[in-house]
């Protein structure tokens, strides 16, 4: 599919009906979406195939993208239900609910064993979790749990040097590594109502991180 054609589709999806402001629920816009899923999909070949675990899943447009970049299939993990109850629709319509797999859950207590799928396929990691903003290390929090089950790992953070020499020493610490860093532009539609702009612009990092051997 090309590229264009998924951007399409993926804006066409639903989007969060009443956001929660204490879990950072903004919508990431369908061209960043895409992009994240192409750049991870064909630059390092790290989706077709694989187990995708979509953290904080939302309404699910960056585990439909995975989805049609060919994911052997994809767990939607989100605390909120409502958001998954969005997802799910979303996936109906484009009749891709038979491989995606949605799961209320508090990313600290995940449902299922962190070797459940070892042997069967790859696990790549892919999220866009909260900046930190209204909970503080809120991101610290999806990294961790991203680490204990992940075999690849992409994940969005605000782009400054501070944040990226901090990410570089944590995940280290960790015998993780920082392999590749791509930077591209978030475009947060007005979400809520202290919100002035209907639009901003945010400078955001895609990581990749993989294990130390």
């Amino acid at each position: 599919m090309r590229k264009k054609e998924l951007v399409t589709i993926i804006q066409k999806t639903k989007h969060f009906t009443n956001p929660n402001l204490s879990l950072e629920q903004y919508c990431i816009n369908a061209i960043s979406a895409v992009d994240i899923m192409f750049y991870a999909g064909f630059e390092h070949n790290d989706i077709e195939n694989k187990i995708v675990l979509d953290l904080g899943a939302g309404t699910g447009r960056l585990s439909i993208a995975a989805t049609y970049l060919k994911a052997l299939l994809v767990l939607n993990i989100d605390i909120d239900p409502l958001a998954l109850i969005i997802l799910k629709n979303n996936c109906d319509k484009l009749d891709l609910y038979h491989l995606n797999h949605p799961i209320a859950s508090d990313i600290n207590h995940l449902p299922f064993r962190d070797d459940l799928f070892r042997g069967s396929a790859n696990i790549t990691t892919i999220m866009n979790p909260p900046f930190g903003v209204q909970t503080r290390k809120a991101d610290r929090l999806f990294l961790d749990t991203a680490l204990t089950i992940s075999d690849i790992i992409y994940s969005v953070h605000l782009s400054n040097k501070n944040t990226r020499e901090f990410l570089t020493s944590y995940i280290e610490k960790r015998n993780w590594v920082v392999d590749d860093i791509f930077s591209l532009n978030l475009i947060l539609e007005k979400t809520f109502q202290f919100h002035t702009k209907k639009r901003k612009n945010i400078l955001v990092d895609l990581y990749r991180l993989i294990k130390t051997k």
